[in-house]
């Protein structure tokens, strides 16, 4: 357990993963609660705690503003995009006046703080309608990456909370008649400071060939695969074995690494660099092995965000494939 995080209970603000299970979702969020049974599960994924949702509802009533959020997001006419933007921007507003409680500023700051010393870490949005059967919230919600200090944890997870109401996020709630007052949790973990990156789907995603394995892979953060800005090497894996089928290498013209400062650095790659195979045959297979057991223990096709850093593999989320050829 990390040091200065409680065991969970209905009034717990935060909450270690390893105290958190996929049932989880209205306390972490789609994104905490499966991380957390990753962890259960004994899969490697980076020590860290969940800010939960009742967190920020406590944030919203201890500054008065629950009722004028509510108001300002309900605007509707989400199908109009001016109206959209005014509700979005009324929304921004309010919860640029948001002040974290001092007790929950204080309990998110030991959970930060139990991490170690002067540590960099991830901060990533969590919604707890996030990557439910009928609902898909992926990619609407902001993270930040390479975050140090205390000031900056807590500026991240505020705008975390902002990001629930912006504009896609709005429209999309809106357009799946999601008519609930929304919650977000926040998860902070130690930030993995990739060499390597990519996601890795445990069925074929193009054809839905679930006796095999796709793993996408690029040099440093794995922002620039998910994000679609760079091509990266793609390695198709029969599970039985497993064996590698096919590799094609995609071209790698950029990475984000951490820098000198600690914070995210964008590099340019040499045309060799950018055309190198990100990963060797046997790191392939390994890789596909942990995939296998994430599949295993979920029962159901995944994909599942990694990254590798000094030799070690890490798994930083997982989620159903949403949609499969």
């Amino acid at each position: 357990m990390i040091q200065g995080v409680r065991t969970m209970t209905k009034d717990t603000w935060v909450v270690g993963l390893a105290d958190l299970g996929r049932k989880d979702v209205e306390v972490a969020g789609g994104k905490g609660a499966n991380l957390g049974e990753l962890v259960r599960a004994g899969l490697p994924v980076p020590a860290g705690f969940v800010v939960t949702a009742q967190a920020f509802i406590r944030a919203l009533e201890a500054s008065g503003l629950r009722d004028e959020l509510r108001d300002a997001a309900a605007l509707g006419g989400f199908d109009d995009p001016d109206r959209l933007e005014e509700a979005a921007g009324r929304a921004g507003d309010i919860i640029s006046r948001l002040e974290v409680p001092k007790d929950l500023k204080s309990a998110i700051l030991a959970g930060y703080h139990g991490l170690g010393e002067w540590v960099a870490v991830a901060v990533r949005s969590s919604a707890t309608a996030e990557d439910a059967e009928d609902t898909s919230f992926a990619g609407m919600n902001s993270t930040f990456t390479n975050v140090l200090g205390d000031d900056d944890v807590i500026d991240a997870v505020r705008r975390c909370w902002a990001s629930l109401y912006a504009p896609r996020a709005l429209s999309y709630r809106a357009s799946q008649r999601l008519v609930e007052e929304p919650a977000l949790a926040v998860i902070v973990q130690e930030m993995v400071d990739s060499e390597r990156s990519g996601v890795m789907f445990t069925a074929d995603p193009s054809t839905g060939d679930t006796s095999r394995l796709v793993i996408e892979a690029a040099f440093g953060l794995g922002e620039v695969v998910v994000s679609g800005e760079v091509e990266p090497d793609t390695y198709v894996v029969d599970k039985e074995g497993p064996t590698l089928a096919s590799v094609r290498l995609g071209r790698k013209d950029v990475e984000i690494r951490r820098g000198d400062d600690g914070r995210d650095e964008r590099r340019d790659l040499t045309p060799g660099r950018a055309a190198e195979q990100v990963l060797t045959e046997s790191e392939v297979l390994e890789l596909a092995r942990t995939g296998l057991r994430i599949h295993a223990h979920y029962g159901q096709p995944q994909d599942v965000e990694w990254a590798a850093s000094k030799g070690q593999w890490f798994v930083l989320q997982s989620r159903p494939i949403t949609t499969m050829g």
